[in-house]
């Protein structure tokens, strides 16, 4: 028995190296509960948007870290953060977001 890939396939290369590109994002609510539990988050980033739901939790009798890790592919730039806070406050940030940092984001009053 043969195995192998077809001249067409693609395969991985682990060894092959790439920069990573990320955001993470600490919440911290002043109207809504202090670590923003509840909120809606939406990353834009090139003609990518990524959403996450702040619920504290991954999986079966399990919890989270709070911060929200997003990994961006290969977009080296966010463009914009939305964040839909339990208090039904709506935020928008456009300017100051750089990727591979921990961005905090305070809910306003």
């Amino acid at each position: 028995m043969s195995i192998g890939c077809d001249v067409g396939e693609s395969r991985s290369d682990l060894a092959e190296r790439k920069k990573i590109h990320w955001l993470k994002i600490v919440l911290e609510g002043t109207s809504s509960n202090r670590n923003g539990l509840g909120a809606t988050v939406r990353v834009r980033a090139g003609a990518q948007t990524y959403t996450k739901y702040n619920d504290g939790k991954s999986g079966y009798l399990a919890q989270s870290v709070l911060p929200l890790y997003f990994g961006l592919g290969d977009a080296g730039k966010v463009d914009r953060v939305e964040v839909d806070w339990p208090s039904e406050r709506k935020q928008v940030l456009t300017s100051g977001i750089e990727e591979n940092q921990t961005l905090r984001i305070i809910e306003p009053k």
